[in-house]
Formats: C-alpha cells, sequence, structure tokens
C-alpha cells in the first residue's frame, strides 16, 4: 500500500512532464505567509514523526514560557524570541488556542526595540500562518490584533474589520469597539468614534479609560484642544478620575502643537493632584515635541526625569524572576548599556558596575560594558574599561580587540594597527593565528615582506605572520606570491584553515605548479603542529602525512566538474613529486568522479596509494645524508651500482633490487636492459618471482604474447601457484583488451590466487573497475554480465556503486535504455545501490519516457528514501532544462524542505559555470516561500560575475525586488563592488563591508568604519556559517552569543566537530548541554559516543552516563559503547570483573535493569578478540543465567556454536535457550554470510525448530541459507530448500529479497512460480528484531 500511495504522489509530476502539460498544485503557504526578510531565515525541516512533533510541542511550550517570564520580569521581550515561537509553530504545524493569543499580543509595545512597520509585519505574518493551519481563533484573538495595531498606529478600515468579524460569524463585544473607537480618534476622525459610542450606548456597554483617553487623541489630532482638555470634565462627571496615563496623552496633544505654557501648567496640576507621572511619560511628551518640530522646549521636560542614582535606586526596586535552581534572575544590562551610551565617564561607570555586583544585581557589569564600548567605537572608554577588568584580574580576550584593530583599517601606514597589537602584548594577550589572519592582514597595506617587518616589530613571529599572509593571499587568488612565501618560510600552514582557500584559488588561476608547491610545503611542516602547540616529547603523536596530503587533494572534489578536468594532471604532478595517498582518500576521489572516472586516473591514483614512491627532496640546501640501498629510488640505485661496478664489486643483490624497481614504476625498457645483463651472470636464475613480474609488467604495457609465455612459465614450474590478485585481475584485463573475453572468463573461473590481504588495494579495485568499464564502453553486455558474475562468485571485487556502474553504463551505451533500467533495479534490488542514478534519469527525461521515469524514481525510493529521490529528481529536471516539471515536484504539498540539498547544489552548479541549471532552480522555486532562495540568487550573482556580464548581474536586483525577495548585505556588497568595477551606476546603498570573520567572532556584528547595530540574529549567522563549513567561526559565535540555541543547532555543531576529529571540543559542548539537562539528537550522541568508544575514552563515556535516564541510555546502546571503550583501552578482564560485581550484588528488584544494561554486542567484541577470556566469561555468564538474564549465555552459545565446539554449546542450548522466547543468533548469521558455510545455517534451523521462537525468527534463518544457495549456484537444492521452508512457516516470514531471488531461479530453470511475494513492510526505527536478515531493506521487516 505504501508503494502504491508514493506511486500516486509521482504520477502527478511526472506524467504531467510527458504531456508537457503544467498543473497548478495547492502550494502549502501562500505568498504572504513567509516574510522574506532576514529574520525568519534558517527554519527547521519538519519531522513527520510522532518523536520529532513531541519534540516540537516541548520546544514551542518552553519558548513561550520563557517569553511569559520575560514580560513578567521587564515588560519587554526582543523580536528574535518572537521568531523563534513563529518557527517552532511552523515546525509543529499547530498551535492552541491561548498560545496563538500570547503570540500575537507580543508584537506591539512590548517589542519597543523595533520599528512599528516591523513589529505590524510580524504579526500579520503570524496571523496568517495561524489561519493557514486553522488554529481555532474567536473575539479575543481578534481584538488582540487590533490592539497591536493600535500600539503601531497602523492604518486600518474599521469598518472592513467589522465585516470580517461578521464574514467569520463572530460577534464583537466591548473591547473591540473600544478600540475600534481608538482607531478612529487615531485618523482625528470624531465622528466615526461618536457612531460607535452611540452603538454602545444603544447596547448599554460600559465606557472605560482608555475610550476617554482615545478621545483627547481624537481632538487632539483634529485641532480642537479645547474640546481635548473638555474630555477630563466628562470623565470626572462619568465617575473616572484622570489617571497618569489621561494626563500624558493630553501632554503629547499640547506638544505637538508647542504649546510648552499649557505643558507646565498641567505638569503643575498633576503636582497638586499628586499625579505622579514616569520617566517614560515624560519621554512620550518629549518625542511629541522633537517629531513635531519644537525641540526647543525638549530641554525644559528632559529636567524633569532622574539622573543615575535615582535611576539605580528604581533599577534596585524592580522585582526579580527567580531561576529553576532557587537563584534570581540578575538585571541591570539595560542600566548599563544607557550609561555606556550617554558617554558616561569611567568613574561612574566602574562605580555602578561594582555596586550592581554587591548588590547581586548583575555580575559581569564591566564585561558588558566593554563590549557595548566596543559595538560603539568608544576606544577611549574602552582602554578604560580593559584597565578595569585587568585590575579585577579578569582575563583578557582575543575577540576584545577585534573592532579596535579593524576601526584602524584607514591608517595607510598601519601603524595603528601595530598599536593595538602591542597594547594587547601590554595586556599580556598574544595575538592569536586567527586575530593575525581574519583582522590584521587583511588591514594592513603593503607588500607581503613590508607586512611581515611590520608585525615582526609587533612581536609576531615570521611563521605567524607568513602563514597569514599565504591565507589572505590566497582568498585574493595570488597563488604565486603564496607558493612563494611558503617556499621561503617554514612554519605550521594549519591544513584544515588553508585547504578551501588553496581549492578556490587553484580553480581561478588554474595554476599547478604554485599549488603543489603549496601543498608539499604545508605536508611537509605539518609535523610543526608539535612547535605551535607546545606539545612535550612524550604527548607528541606520530603524524600521518598521507592524511594532511589527502585532505588537501580531496577538497579539490567540492566542484566535480572541475576537478574531473583538472585531476590526470594533478595526480600525475603528485606522482612525479612522489608523495603518497591514502587507499581511503584515493576511493573516496573515486567515488566522487563516479562516471567521470578514466583508466589513466585510476592508474595515477594506483600510483600514489601503492607506498612505493619516493618524495622527491623539496630544497637543494640539505646535508648530505647516508640512504640505505633499500630506501633509495631507481636514480640513486642505478648510481650506485655504476660505481660499484667501476670498483669490480659483485651488485648481483642490487640488480635484483633494481629489477623491482622497474617493475614496480613499469619502466619495461630498462628492466629488459637488466635482464640481459643478469643472465651473462651463470649464477642468475628465473624464479617464480621474477616470472610473475615479467607477466606483471607486460600485461601492463598490453604485450599479451609475452605475457602469456611468462604466465606459462610459471604454471609449468609450480601448477598450484597462487598468483598475486592484481597480478591476476591486470593478466585478466589484458586478455580482455586483446579480445579474448571467453578465455579470460574461464581464466577467472579457475586461476588460484593469494588472498592473504585483509583489505584490497585501491590498485587492486581500481583495475578490476578498468577492466569491467572496458567492457562497457564496449558494448559487450553479455561478457560484461558473465565476467561480473564470476568476479562476484570468487570474491574478486566488493560489489558498491563504482563496480556496479558499468552494468547501467553498457546498456546507455548500447543506447537500450529498457536494459539500463532493468540493470539498475536489479542492483537495486540485490545490493541496494544506484549507480549510474543521475545519468540514467537525464537519458529518460531527454527520452521524455515518464513510465520508465517513474519506476525510476520509485526504485530510487526504496534505497534513498522519498525526500531525497525527490530532490534529485528535481535536480535532474533542471538540468536537463525542464524547470516546470521540477517546479511541480517542489510544489508537492507535505514536502520536507531540504534546504542543505538545494544549497549544494547551488555551489555545485556555481563551481562548476553551470548557469543555466542554476537559472533553472531560481525559476523553478519562484513564489515557493518555504523554501529560502537567497542563496540561489547569491550563487547566481558569483556566476555572472565569473561570466563578467553585468547586465545580467544587475537584473537580478530587479528580479528580487519584483519578488519581494530582500537581498542581503553579502548580495548587494558583491554586486555593488561589481558594477563600480565596470564603471556603473550603483542604484541602491551598498552597505559598509563587514570584515571577513567579524560576523562569526565578535559579541555582535561590528562595521569596519562606522558602528552600526546588528542586523542579523547570531543564531542565524551561526546556522549560515556551519552551513558554509566554517566549524571554527560557528563556535565562536556560539560560545559568546546570547541566543538561546536550539539541540538541533548544538547538536549539527557537535557533529561537524566530530566530522572534523576535534572531539575534545565536540565533548565539551555534549558535557555543557547534558549539564543544563539536555542532550544531541540520538543520532549525533551515537556518532560521538562511537568515535569515544574507539578510541577507549572509558572515562568521559561514564561521565556522559551520569547524566543519562535509563531511557537514553538504552537509545545510545550506553553499555555497549562502555563495553567497546574498555576492550579498545585494553581493560577487558577488569570490565569483566566489573559484570561479574553487578551480578554478584545485585538486588532482586534491580535485576529487570541489569538485564536490560548487559553488553551483548560489546561481549561479542570481548570474545572476538580475547578468546583467553571464555571462560572467565563462560562463568559470568551463568552467574547471569541462574539469575534468569539469559542474554549473557546466549552469546556464549553463538560463539560456541560458530566455533564448533558442539558440546559446550548444545549444554548451553539445552540449560537456558531451548524455552526462551527469544534467541539471538544475528552474529550466526552475519559468520554464514561471510563464509557461505551451508552445514552451519542448517544446523541453526534445526536448532531453532526445536525452540520457542517466533516463525519470523525461523523465517530470517532460511532467508540466509536461501541467499547462500544461490551464491553457491545450488539451484536445485534451492527449490527443494524452500518448498520445505514455506511448508513449515508462511511465505511472509521469509524476507522479500531472497523470496525475489528464489523466483529469478524458478525462472531460469522454467518453473513455475506460484507463490505470493510478500509485500514491503518498513519498521519504525528501534524496533528491530534480534533476528538477522538478509539484506538492510529486509532488516526493517516485521517477525
Amino acid at each position: 500500500m505504501a508503494s502504491i500511495l508514493r506511486s500516486s504522489k509521482f504520477v502527478r509530476y511526472i506524467a504531467g512532464f510527458a504531456r508537457n502539460i503544467v498543473v497548478n498544485t495547492p502550494r502549502e503557504f501562500d505568498g504572504n505567509f513567509v516574510n522574506n526578510t532576514q529574520c525568519l531565515c534558517g527554519a527547521v525541516p519538519r519531522s513527520l514523526s510522532a518523536q520529532a512533533s513531541v519534540q516540537h510541542d516541548q520546544n514551542l511550550e518552553r519558548s513561550l514560557r520563557r517569553i511569559d517570564q520575560d514580560v513578567r520580569r521587564s515588560g519587554r521581550i526582543s523580536r528574535r524570541d518572537i521568531e523563534d515561537v513563529l518557527e517552532e509553530i511552523r515546525n509543529n504545524r499547530s498551535a492552541t488556542s491561548s498560545q496563538s493569543l500570547l503570540v500575537i499580543r507580543c508584537c506591539g509595545n512590548l517589542v519597543p526595540e523595533e520599528q512599528p512597520e516591523v513589529r505590524t509585519k510580524l504579526v500579520q505574518e503570524i496571523w496568517n500562518t495561524l489561519k493557514k493551519l486553522n488554529v481555532p481563533m474567536d473575539i479575543s484573538h481578534y481584538n488582540a490584533l487590533l490592539r497591536v495595531y493600535l500600539e503601531n498606529e497602523h492604518e486600518f478600515s474599521p469598518t472592513e474589520f467589522l465585516a470580517e468579524l461578521e464574514s467569520k460569524g463572530i460577534d464583537p463585544n466591548r473591547v473591540t469597539y473600544q478600540r475600534l473607537i481608538a482607531r478612529y480618534c487615531q485618523q482625528g476622525d470624531i465622528e466615526g468614534a461618536t457612531k460607535i459610542l452611540e452603538f454602545m450606548r444603544e447596547k448599554q456597554l460600559p465606557v472605560n479609560e482608555n475610550v476617554f483617553n482615545a478621545l483627547i487623541t481624537g481632538h487632539s489630532e483634529a485641532g480642537d484642544m479645547d474640546s481635548a482638555q473638555g474630555i477630563l470634565t466628562v470623565m470626572t462627571q462619568a465617575g473616572l478620575e484622570p489617571s497618569a496615563d489621561t494626563y500624558t496623552t493630553l501632554l503629547c496633544g499640547y506638544a505637538k502643537k508647542g504649546d510648552i505654557e499649557t505643558i507646565n501648567t498641567i505638569l503643575n496640576e498633576c503636582e497638586q493632584k499628586e499625579i505622579f507621572l514616569l520617566d517614560k511619560d515624560y519621554l512620550d511628551t518629549i518625542y511629541a515635541l522633537a517629531i513635531n518640530g519644537h525641540s526647543e522646549h525638549v530641554p525644559i521636560i528632559l529636567n524633569k526625569t532622574r539622573h543615575e542614582d535615582v535611576a539605580y535606586t528604581i533599577l534596585q526596586s524592580i522585582p526579580r524572576g527567580t531561576k529553576p535552581d532557587g537563584s534570581q534572575w540578575p538585571i541591570g544590562a539595560f542600566f548599563i548599556k544607557q550609561m555606556i551610551k550617554a558617554d558616561r565617564p569611567i568613574e561612574e561607570v566602574s562605580k555602578y558596575c561594582e555596586k550592581l555586583e554587591q548588590d547581586e544585581l548583575y555580575e559581569n557589569g564591566l564585561l558588558l560594558a566593554t563590549e557595548v564600548c566596543l559595538e560603539l567605537g568608544n576606544e577611549k572608554l574602552t582602554y578604560d574599561l580593559l584597565n578595569e577588568l585587568r585590575k579585577k584580574g579578569l582575563p583578557l580576550r582575543q575577540h576584545y580587540f577585534w573592532p579596535l584593530i579593524v576601526g584602524k583599517a584607514s591608517d595607510p601606514s598601519g601603524n595603528a594597527i601595530i598599536d593595538v597589537l602591542l597594547k594587547m602584548n601590554a595586556y599580556g594577550v598574544t595575538p592569536s593565528a586567527e586575530t593575525i589572519r581574519d583582522y590584521v592582514i587583511p588591514n594592513i597595506k603593503g607588500k607581503s615582506s613590508d607586512i611581515i617587518a611590520k608585525l615582526r616589530e609587533a612581536n609576531i613571529s615570521i611563521g605567524s605572520a607568513a602563514c597569514s599572509i599565504v591565507h589572505t593571499l590566497l582568498q585574493k587568488h595570488d597563488i604565486q606570491e603564496a607558493a612563494l612565501i611558503i617556499s621561503k618560510i617554514p612554519a605550521y600552514y594549519f591544513p584544515e584553515v588553508l585547504k578551501r582557500p588553496l581549492t578556490s584559488s587553484f580553480y581561478a588561476t588554474n595554476d599547478l605548479k604554485s599549488y603543489i608547491t603549496i601543498v608539499r610545503h604545508v605536508v611537509e611542516n605539518a609535523h610543526r603542529i608539535d612547535l605551535v602547540k607546545n606539545t612535550s616529547e612524550d604527548m607528541k603523536s606520530p603524524l600521518d602525512k598521507t592524511e594532511v596530503l589527502g585532505s588537501l587533494i580531496y577538497d579539490l572534489t567540492f566542484s566535480i566538474k572541475n576537478f574531473s578536468v583538472v585531476a590526470e594532471n594533478v595526480l600525475r604532478a603528485l606522482v612525479e613529486e612522489g608523495v603518497s595517498l591514502s587507499t581511503s582518500t584515493a576511493e573516496k576521489i573515486q567515488d566522487k568522479l563516479s562516471e567521470k572516472m578514466t583508466p589513466n586516473i585510476s592508474d595515477l591514483l594506483g600510483k600514489l596509494t601503492s607506498g612505493e614512491l619516493i618524495p622527491a627532496p623539496l630544497t637543494t640546501k640539505k646535508l648530505p645524508t647516508y640512504t640505505p640501498s633499500s630506501q633509495m629510488n631507481i636514480p640513486q640505485l642505478e648510481r650506485l651500482i655504476h660505481n660499484l661496478e667501476a670498483k669490480k664489486q659483485d651488485t648481483r643483490g642490487l640488480k635484483r633490487q633494481l629489477l623491482t624497481l622497474y617493475h614496480r614504476e613499469k619502466e619495461l625498457e630498462k628492466l629488459e636492459g637488466l635482464l640481459k645483463s643478469l643472465e651473462q651472470d651463470s649464477s642468475f636464475t628465473y624464479t617464480t618471482g621474477v616470472f610473475a613480474q615479467l607477466m606483471d609488467i607486460y600485461a601492463h604495457h598490453d604485450k599479451l604474447e609475452e605475457a602469456e609465455m611468462y604466465f606459462n612459465k610459471l604454471k609449468e614450474i609450480e601448477p598450484d601457484l597462487k598468483l598475486d590478485e592484481t597480478k591476476a585481475i591486470r593478466y585478466l584485463y589484458c586478455l580482455i583488451k586483446h579480445g579474448r573475453i571467453d578465455e579470460a572468463i574461464e581464466l577467472a573461473s579457475s586461476i588460484k590466487r593469494d588472498t592473504k590481504s585483509e583489505e584490497k588495494s585501491f590498485v587492486y579495485r581500481a583495475l578490476c573497475w578498468k577492466m569491467l568499464n572496458y567492457l562497457a564502453d564496449e558494448g559487450k553486455a553479455e561478457d560484461l554480465n558473465k565476467l561480473f558474475d564470476v568476479l562476484v562468485k570468487r570474491d574478486f571485487i566488493e560489489v558498491n556503486n563504482i563496480i556496479l556502474g558499468p552494468l547501467v553504463k553498457v546498456h546507455l551505451v548500447n543506447k537500450d535504455i529498457t536494459k539500463a533500467l532493468n540493470t539498475f533495479e536489479w542492483c537495486c534490488n540485490q545490493f541496494r545501490a544506484t549507480p549510474w542514478k543521475n545519468e540514467l534519469a537525464c537519458k529518460l527525461i531527454q527520452s521524455e519516457d515518464a513510465e520508465k521515469l517513474q519506476k525510476l524514481t520509485d526504485l530510487s525510493t526504496s534505497v534513498h528514501g522519498e525526500i531525497n529521490s525527490l530532490y534529485d529528481l528535481v535536480f535532474a529536471f533542471v538540468e536537463c532544462g525542464r524547470v516546470r516539471q521540477a517546479r511541480k515536484i517542489l510544489e508537492t504539498p507535505g514536502l520536507q524542505t531540504r534546504p542543505q540539498r538545494i544549497n549544494s547544489a547551488c555551489q555545485r552548479y556555481q563551481m562548476e559555470g553551470m548557469v543555466k541549471p542554476l537559472e533553472g532552480l531560481k525559476d523553478a522555486t519562484k513564489d515557493l516561500n518555504h523554501i529560502d532562495r537567497t542563496d540561489i540568487y547569491y550563487q547566481l550573482l558569483l556566476s555572472y560575475i565569473k561570466q563578467d556580464d553585468a547586465e545580467k548581474a544587475l537584473n537580478l536586483w530587479t528580479q528580487m525586488q519584483e519578488e519581494d525577495l530582500a537581498p542581503t548585505d553579502g548580495f548587494l556588497i558583491k554586486l555593488g563592488e561589481f558594477l563600480k568595477k565596470h564603471k556603473m551606476e550603483v542604484p541602491f546603498a551598498v552597505p559598509e563591508s563587514i570584515e571577513q570573520g567579524a560576523e562569526s567572532s565578535l559579541p555582535q556584528q561590528i562595521q569596519r568604519r562606522a558602528p552600526a547595530p546588528a542586523i542579523k540574529r547570531d543564531i542565524v549567522i551561526f546556522r549560515q556559517t556551519l552551513k558554509s563549513g566554517d566549524v571554527d567561526a560557528a563556535l565562536g559565535i556560539r560560545k559568546r552569543s546570547g541566543d538561546i540555541f536550539t539541540i538541533n543547532d548544538d547538536s549539527v555543531l557537535i557533529e561537524k566537530l566530530i566530522q572534523e576529529n576535534r572531539i575534545q571540543e565536540a565533548t565539551n559542548l555534549t558535557r555543557d548541554m547534558l549539564q543544563k539537562n539536555q542532550a544531541p539528537i540520538t543520532r549525533v550522541f551515537r556518532f560521538l559516543l562511537n568515535r569515544l568508544a574507539n578510541s577507549g575514552d572509558v572515562k568521559t563515556i561514564e561521565e556522559f552516563g551520569s547524566y543519562l535516564n535509563k531511557e537514553m541510555k538504552k537509545l545510545v546502546s550506553f553499555d555497549n559503547r562502555i563495553c567497546h571503550a574498555n576492550l579498545v583501552s585494553g581493560n577487558s578482564g577488569e570490565y569483566l570483573e566489573q559484570l561479574e560485581k553487578d551480578i554478584d550484588n545485585v538486588k532482586p528488584e534491580d535485576l529487570p535493569l541489569l538485564a536490560e544494561r548487559f553488553p551483548r554486542g560489546g561481549a561479542v567484541g570481548i570474545l572476538e578478540k580475547h578468546p583467553e577470556y571464555t571462560e572467565k566469561y563462560a562463568a559470568i555468564a551463568k552467574k547471569y543465567a541462574d539469575q534468569g538474564i539469559i542474554s549473557a549465555v546466549n552469546v556464549l552459545w553463538a560463539q560456541y556454536f560458530i566455533k564448533g565446539e558442539d558440546e559446550k554449546a548444545e549444554e548451553i542450548w539445552k540449560q537456558y535457550l531451548q524455552g526462551a522466547p527469544r534467541i539471538m543468533f544475528q552474529r550466526v548469521v552475519q559468520v554464514v554470510r561471510e563464509t557461505k558455510d551451508e552445514s552451519l545455517i542448517r544446523k541453526l534451523i534445526a536448532h531453532l525448530k526445536t525452540s520457542n521462537v517466533t516463525e519470523g525468527a525461523i523465517g530470517n534463518a532460511y532467508s540466509c541459507l536461501l541467499d547462500v544457495l544461490v551464491v553457491k549456484e545450488s539451484d536445485d537444492e534451492l527449490v527443494k530448500t524452500f518448498e520445505t521452508a514455506i511448508k513449515e512457516i508462511p511465505i511472509d516470514t521469509i524476507n522479500r529479497t531472497a523470496v525475489l531471488r528464489v523466483k529469478d531461479i524458478y525462472i531460469r530453470l522454467n518453473k513455475p512460480f506460484d507463490y505470493k511475494i510478500p509485500p514491503k513492510v518498513n519498521k519504525p526505527s528501534g524496533q528491530l528484531t534480534s533476528n538477522s536478515s538478509s539484506s538492510a531493506e529486509d532488516a526493517k521487516r516485521k517477525n
């Protein structure tokens, strides 16, 4: 049923694509729903799972509670708080009536820091959201909306508002009428207000103070101040005494007219009547004077306001909220900020900061004052405050000085910046690499050598200066200058920081020589990290330079189109340099290249991973050193032999060594010459090793006749010789290239080979792929399939997407799309792989074959999931120019947003110069407001800049206006610079540049020249920075920001840190979360625990465990992680002793918890790695079993069962397991699949039949047996076994993929298959049984 439903979704757009008809499907949100401004960036993708829904509910409630507390405590909230709530409502797709009412009410005067227009736009967005989500709303919601409109002075029609209420069937109440009166009075429309008053009188609705205050405003707006004054008398007659609000309203009316005499009279009247006006009331009056052109009267009113001492007294009287731990919330931040803004002297600031701390109102007053000073650019006061901080013994941080450095950028000499650095040193703060790189270097003018010399004046080391200058030069694409500096100055150049600028600079300049120079020096200087970190000798860890090199080279694959062009040249240059790559890096590069992989690239990767290359020296100035002959390269060894022969010394051993080097480097001519020399020596004999090398080198050079001759000689000398796998494959490849395909297949079926190596080398895997790819390029599908089957059957290859690629490609070469799709389906079902999916999709789109495209999408969905497959289809349509079809998919109701997929595609298109698909993606996402399109426009702008097309670039700005899409500051800055370069008029105000890194490093954004208030929220910048891959910057924001980060935000950061192997920082952040009673999302938490376990960090895992409850420990398999950590750290014996203590000391009521905690998976690892502990474990396991916990003996039984210790296994089986309702046997099934041991799985089935396990468990065991028989091609036995199985158990209990394989065998044997294929059943995550499965898909099936 799930498959049918999914297919019905796809039919809408795939069928429409075939007919070339666009159907306007309903959108999730209309154009008014999502605000396109910066304030609402970064919506989290919605999850449809129940778990996520509960999480969103909790987040929404938590956010609303925080807002309510803020309102009660301070009477004000921030715009970002409301945005967070709106985001949670969208993610949750629901809100209660009370929740929605609170959110609406928050958009008025409670947000005093925002303009009324912004607040109105925000409330309208909230209103539309609630309507779209069908949140129930009554008259209270409409009244709340009215109040917000009034507070924001938003223009609206009262009659239209009443008409809408009538259309909704909602009756207005007295509050509604009172606020409508206020609206009329805001416009000075006394007649309209009077009509409402008459209507209220008829309905006998009471009139309160708010109505009278509104009437005062109305008369004031109408210019009738006498009537406004008369309202006071009317109020008294009505039994209402005018309040401070009433008098303030009247004062504002006279202030608009500039009538200072009457204002003074009213103020005196208030004093006589003991009506006390607040500072806020005076400020309202001042505001009215100022905006109406009567500023000369402001000082008179200002004198009425209080000063610092009075303000501090008021501050002390403010009620404070209580934290969950019982302590009080701090207050006073606003007080400190206002003192700094008023430029109060340092003595006053210091005095009140100290008082705030003494009175326990605010602890870090000086730090806050310093931050505000930096924001405002008040340098003098900043240094005074820094002195105060130092006196107090508070640490001074690097980022305190960044705004000061940026503020000195206008000094052409650079001396002002050097002064700041010297002051940093004076304060005991040594400028860090980040400070030099991101703030100093970009702001000092001059040549590189001059900058280095100038920085020496500030005690900056030459190495630090050089590293930072190289980084800046690469960002400017001056790769040649960067290479010159890096080759002259040895230093640690921070590979992780340098790699992306290096990649971009190389692609921009195509300067291979400079690129290789930089790469070599970065790698060769990598050991200097110990000097940078000041690591002691005993703490130094071995450095793997191949991983450093691999990181730099792999970064080139960021743009796969560019990389495919330069890959061969880059890799060849690396080979010439004699450096090496790790096999894992080579495989990742191969995976990235995918269809663009060529035999030449494969050969080069093979050489780089062979471990046989000798690095070329970087300089010629090194002192002569002795190199042993075993470590010499070919030229060195040739010279040595020549010198020894001149001295008449024996060189036979060296020549044999040289022969091996010639073979390794495939130097055929030199090898043949050396052989002739060796044959002249009567003592020289051909060994099997020499024959194998000769066969291999001739096969490499496609000289089949010679290769075959030496292969036959090998067989003659040693018929049972096991040939090295790589040599065997190379010989088979040579046969195939000479058209002897059948012979190659036959030989592959029978050849004996050496398989001692546990992990196959990259050279070997690449040869296998090239051999298969050669047949694909030749279009020989039948031969390719035969060869593939033999290679799989004899375990020559490990099947993956790359290896499977030629099987699909061969049919596309033959232009047979049907067979290509059938092969693709077979790959999906058999291996859960999707080779050549994008190429196949594009072919189907171009041929307009909707039916096959539907099938391809369904198959992809079964492997990668529906959402990922839909986005893949979107990009395929866009790349083929079918924008309308791509758009229809994106309009699918309920389609989860995947911003990272869209952003990655945009960056790839831009880097590869694919402008048409990028334009298509822009058009496909138009008016789809749930998609953030700012990045699409920005990447398109970069593409037009690369094309040097100013007209198109400027047109983007116009299009964004048409679509009501606000351009980012980065977009405007980039476009403005480009237009100026072309001497074109810039039709907009270019925002001031923000120094690179400032967004992510300063407490708030600080402009280079003139301070300005922050525009973006830290949390938005954090997400954008993290998305761009700048983990350091994101971490900096996270540490100093006052924003509240979501669990998802922290989890993404932790995951990025783990991926960059920064485990300690990930651990610290996780610890902070746990201390706040939070935890990373389960997937990321497991990832971290796995890494900690793999490093044997038992202490940290145990510390984490102290914060986790039982449910969380179960989710992350905590006890298995602890067990594995002990195994890695060499503490297996001690851990077993702890398990024994646990069972010896357990209380009866704690037995269920102990049973849950037993580390089944970890115990398997201990027994496999330390068989010497088996007897000790057996004794412990029986103690657990005697207490009713059989999982421990279950693990022991599986170990005995697999090892063939039948007597011990049978004893445990009969005593503990035979009557158990659940038996774990997945390890047995895993071993069977690895070894193809038919007898072992049959023995397991026999045991399970005598037990109490479910039919589903027996079905899984039968599935494994059927799979083994398929691989062994025991067709008759398979049919017999299958028919026996379905007599004993329902066919639905056998894994679907196994049944499909059986069906294929029946068809091949011309037997009728009259059995129903079990349907696909997706089982919720976390509910897998203990049984094994036939495939990853089947692991999700129910028993």
